[in-house]
C-alpha cells in the first residue's frame, strides 16, 4: 500500500484533527490483528458477513460527519447540503462494500486507497472552503 498523503490543511483545528484521525485510522486498521474478527494474529475464523474494519471506518466517519454537519446547519453554511452529500457518498460506498461482503483483510489496499482518495478530494473541495467560511464568520476558531 502506498503511504498516506498528508492532505490539505484547512487551518481549523477541529476539521484538521478529524481528517488526521481518519488518516491515523487508515494507517493502523489494516495491520494484522487490528480490528479484525479473526482475532490476534489473524488466526480466528472470519464469517465474511460483516467486515469489522470497514465497520470501524464507518463508525469513525459517522461521528465526525455528524459533528461537522451540526456545525454547518447551526451556522447556516450555504454549501452544507453539497458538503453533506459528499459525506453521504463515502458512507454509501463503504456500506455497499460491507453489504457486498468485501473483506478488508483480503482487499486492504482497495479499501484503504479508496478512503484515502476520497479524503484527499474531500479535504480540498469541501473542508477547506468550509474552514475558510467558518473562520471568517467566527463559527470555528483558526489554527494559531
Amino acid at each position: 500500500m502506498a503511504p498516506l498523503a498528508q492532505g490539505h490543511e484547512t487551518g481549523v483545528p477541529a476539521i484538521d484533527a478529524a481528517n488526521d484521525g481518519l488518516r491515523f485510522l487508515l494507517s493502523h486498521v489494516f495491520k494484522p490483528g487490528v480490528e479484525c474478527r479473526r482475532g490476534p494474529g489473524g488466526l480466528g475464523e472470519c464469517d465474511y458477513q460483516h467486515c469489522s474494519r470497514i465497520e470501524a471506518i464507518l463508525r469513525y466517519v459517522g461521528r465526525n460527519f455528524a459533528d461537522q454537519e451540526q456545525v454547518m446547519t447551526a451556522s447556516s453554511y450555504p454549501e452544507a447540503a453539497r458538503h453533506g452529500d459528499d459525506h453521504a457518498s463515502l458512507v454509501d460506498r463503504l456500506t455497499i462494500m460491507l453489504q457486498a461482503q468485501v473483506c478488508a483483510e483480503r482487499e486492504s489496499a482497495r479499501v484503504r486507497d479508496f478512503v484515502a482518495h476520497w479524503l484527499s478530494n474531500h479535504a480540498k473541495c469541501c473542508d477547506t472552503p468550509f474552514g475558510r467560511w467558518a473562520v471568517t464568520r467566527r463559527v470555528l476558531g483558526p489554527r494559531l
